[in-house]
């Protein structure tokens, strides 16, 4: 293997060890460093040893197949090394393959241009031509990969589409390496101009079909937290709209019994003034009778979480479920009334939900909801459950609403812990589901 082979294997493979480190490396699993040196390693190795089989075989069908086993043993590696499933990173290292391919095919028509003719085997002009295209190219690429790809992948991690679209790049590197760089090799019938086109075209097509792809999982995925965010609104309105409803009929039977106290009063006279006392404690204890206390539940000044607890206590307690709160809540909260009330309603969402599919009885759910101070907020939901949690290799839990997709209501409580420094703890067992959030956010 002369210089020129393992400097255009090397070109082919680093950019690509570079981009995963640089986009995708909150997504190493530990130890990070040792799995950095381990797979960058072996992933050049396995590079160096197919580019040199690659020009030995002639044949489209046999360049084919080794692109196939080279991507494979690349996928291997990268998904022993990060947190993503098998098929992203079948998908990724498929996309980043379709990248390093296009750079060379983009390589090797500059050659032609310049020479009139292809190189037989690797030479150091084509890999100073290389270098500079990825020099050109690479943060463009990164951007493509940072913004699209990596956004894509973390909102649909558990979709189970991953398992198929994987097909789409393998299946545009296949018809590049039997179709497009075979015939392309075979100039006669091609001017210049007219061949210059045809690595331009190709690039277009590959970046643009993944692109568009990448977006409608994108848009699926926010299209479902839209969705689940709209559900809890509904919930929200339903919650107020009952205290509503509540309050209008304790105005009506106050305003009803302010009318007919006057008569109770001309009654009450009349039994004074007879001295008949054993009647007057009759009718003392068949008047109360008729005017049921229902006072309407007050756990905390705000509206809108009020009637949001009122709402998911009152569910859970027809489902025959052990119910206790504490809340604590002062004047002045750290974060906005809305985004507390989507922690609330998710959480007690999902532990109402836990409770109605337990088949025994033996049902509790138990919210704290505490501010120790005016800019610290503590959250603590704990529930009783039925059946297997779980739970993701990046430790996030899928939902048990939507098979094998991750939990939109919890996601959307972490991000907005996230976004306020704060802390989440999640635990369970013996049957029991506990999670924990602070949020402190500084005055």
């Amino acid at each position: 293997m002369t210089l020129a082979y393992i400097i255009n294997g090397l070109l082919f493979v680093m950019p690509c060890i570079v981009l995963l480190l640089l986009v995708f490396k909150d997504q190493l699993k530990a130890p990070t460093l040792l799995r950095i040196f381990t797979g960058s390693t072996l992933f050049v190795i396995f590079s160096l040893w197919g580019t040199y089989i690659y020009f030995l075989f002639k044949t489209p069908l046999q360049h084919l197949l080794l692109s196939v086993l080279s991507m494979f043993s690349g996928v291997l590696i990268f998904s022993g090394a990060c947190r993503y499933n098998f098929w992203q990173s079948l998908f990724i290292i498929a996309v980043i393959r379709s990248c390093s391919e296009i750079i060379r095919f983009f390589s090797y028509e500059s050659y032609f241009l310049l020479r009139g003719e292809l190189p037989d085997e690797p030479t150091l002009e084509v890999a100073f031509i290389t270098t500079l295209l990825t020099i050109l190219t690479f943060p463009a690429v990164r951007l493509f990969f940072r913004d699209l790809m990596q956004p894509a992948l973390d909102y649909t991690v558990s979709l189970s589409a991953w398992k198929w679209v994987w097909l789409i790049p393998l299946s545009n590197s296949a018809v590049y390496t039997v179709a497009v760089a075979p015939e392309y090799s075979f100039r006669s019938t091609l001017t210049e101009n007219e061949s210059f086109l045809i690595p331009l075209l190709w690039a277009l097509l590959t970046f643009s079909t993944h692109t568009v792809l990448l977006k409608m999982m994108i848009d699926v995925s926010k299209n479902a937290v839209l969705l689940e965010n709209l559900h809890l609104s509904e919930v929200r309105i339903a919650a107020q709209q009952k205290q509503m409803e509540l309050l209008q009929s304790h105005i009506l039977k106050t305003a009803q019994f302010r009318h007919d106290m006057r008569h109770h009063l001309l009654a009450l006279e009349g039994f004074l003034n007879t001295q008949d006392m054993e009647g007057l404690k009759t009718y003392i204890r068949q008047s109360a009778a008729l005017f049921p206390v229902e006072s309407p539940k007050v756990f905390c000044g705000s509206a809108a979480v009020n009637s949001l607890l009122c709402y998911y206590m009152e569910q859970a307690e027809k489902d025959q479920t052990n119910v206790s709160a504490k809340v604590s809540l002062q004047e002045t909260l750290p974060i906005p009334d809305a985004e507390l009330c989507m922690i609330i309603g998710n959480l007690l969402e999902n532990a109402v939900e836990a409770g109605r599919r337990m088949k025994s009885r033996e049902r509790f759910l138990d919210m704290k909801l505490l501010q120790t101070c005016s800019s610290i907020l503590t959250i603590q939901v704990c529930n009783s459950y039925e059946g297997e949690i779980r739970q993701m290799k990046d430790g996030s839990f899928l939902s048990s609403k939507r098979e094998d997709q991750k939990g939109i209501g919890l996601s959307s409580v972490l991000s907005i812990v996230e976004k306020y420094n704060g802390i989440t703890r999640i635990e369970h067992q013996n049957q029991i589901f506990k999670i924990s959030v602070i949020i402190s956010q500084n005055p």
